[in-house]
C-alpha cells in the first residue's frame, strides 16, 4: 500500500482548492446581494410612517456605559471594557427586544383603533403579550420581595 498521493491525485487536490475558494467568495457575494434585494423589497412595501420608524430604529443606539454597568450589576464581571464584544452583543439583543416591544405596542394600538403616540399602558400590554409568546426570558433566580 502506498502512503502518499502520487502526483496526479495532488494535482486534482491543488485544482480543488484553487477551484473552492472563488466559490467561497462568490457564495458569499451572492448571499449579500439575496439579503440585500429581500430588504429592497420589504422597505419598498413600508408606509412612510412605518419607513421614518425603521430609519430611526437603524439611527438609535444604546449607550456603551450604561450597557457596560448593566452587565456588571449582573454578572458581577469588573473587567469589562467599552470595546468589549459582550457588550456589543448585550446593546445588539436590547435594541432588538425594545424594537420588538414597539412593533407590537403599535399591533396593540391599531387592533384598539387607536392613533398618536404609544402610551404605556400599550408598552405594559405588548411585554406581557411577548411574555406569553416566550420571547421575554424568565427569571432564574426567584424575587424576593413583591
Amino acid at each position: 500500500m502506498k502512503d502518499s498521493k502520487d502526483t496526479f491525485e495532488e494535482a486534482i487536490d491543488d485544482e480543488r482548492i484553487e477551484m473552492e475558494q472563488p466559490r467561497e467568495e462568490e457564495d458569499v457575494e451572492y448571499a449579500t446581494s439575496v439579503k440585500i434585494a429581500k430588504r429592497q423589497a420589504i422597505l419598498s412595501q413600508f408606509t412612510e410612517d412605518q419607513m421614518s420608524r425603521y430609519e430611526s430604529f437603524r439611527r438609535s443606539t444604546l449607550s456603551k456605559s450604561n450597557m457596560k454597568t448593566l452587565i456588571k450589576s449582573i454578572t458581577g464581571i469588573n473587567s469589562l471594557k467599552d470595546d468589549d464584544p459582550v457588550v456589543s452583543v448585550v446593546r445588539g439583543i436590547a435594541k432588538m427586544f425594545a424594537g420588538d416591544l414597539v412593533e407590537t405596542a403599535r399591533i396593540v394600538m391599531s387592533k384598539s383603533n387607536e392613533t398618536g403616540p404609544i402610551r404605556p399602558c400599550h408598552i405594559r400590554e405588548s411585554y406581557r403579550r411577548l411574555k406569553l409568546q416566550g420571547k421575554v426570558p424568565r427569571r432564574s433566580v426567584p424575587r424576593l420581595f413583591r
